[in-house]
């Protein structure tokens, strides 16, 4: 996946970049950029030593990307989904009569729990680095 992008910021062998809406973004809900048409700023890794104020190309690999988009909706979905299993599994051996409610609260606590676990374990550096987009060439 590639993307144009300004770089606003450079610190070492990183630039944050400013990412505007591009014509893939139309009609996508799906972030800042697309819903209100507001720049996404991130940081990408910059081999090429660019400078603030240029025009560049960020590229996150279509394997990246994948795996990065399982995370994020994959598993909390799996969670959601084997909280309420398990919620009808064992309320009758818990004499819980309203089971419906109780497997919704039961799957939406596991959900909650995997964004957690997620957010704590994509937080560390390797994850970072490994999730990052990289600049491949000024415009």
């Amino acid at each position: 996946m590639r993307e144009k992008a300004i770089v606003v910021e450079t610190m070492r062998n990183h630039a944050r970049v400013e990412i505007r809406k591009s014509a893939a973004c139309d009609g996508c809900k799906g972030c800042s950029v697309g819903r209100e048409g507001k720049p996404l700023k991130v940081w990408a890794k910059d081999p090429i030593g660019v400078k603030v104020g240029q025009i560049v190309e960020i590229e996150l690999s279509a394997k990246t990307f994948l795996s990065a988009t399982l995370i994020a909706y994959g598993i909390p979905l799996l969670a959601f989904l084997l909280g309420i299993f398990l919620a009808f599994k064992f309320s009758k051996p818990l004499n819980i009569f309203a089971v419906e409610p109780f497997a919704l609260f039961v799957g939406l606590a596991l959900m909650s729990f995997s964004y957690l676990m997620i957010h704590l374990f994509t937080g560390s550096k390797e994850a970072w680095k490994k999730y990052s987009s990289r600049i491949i060439r000024i415009m």
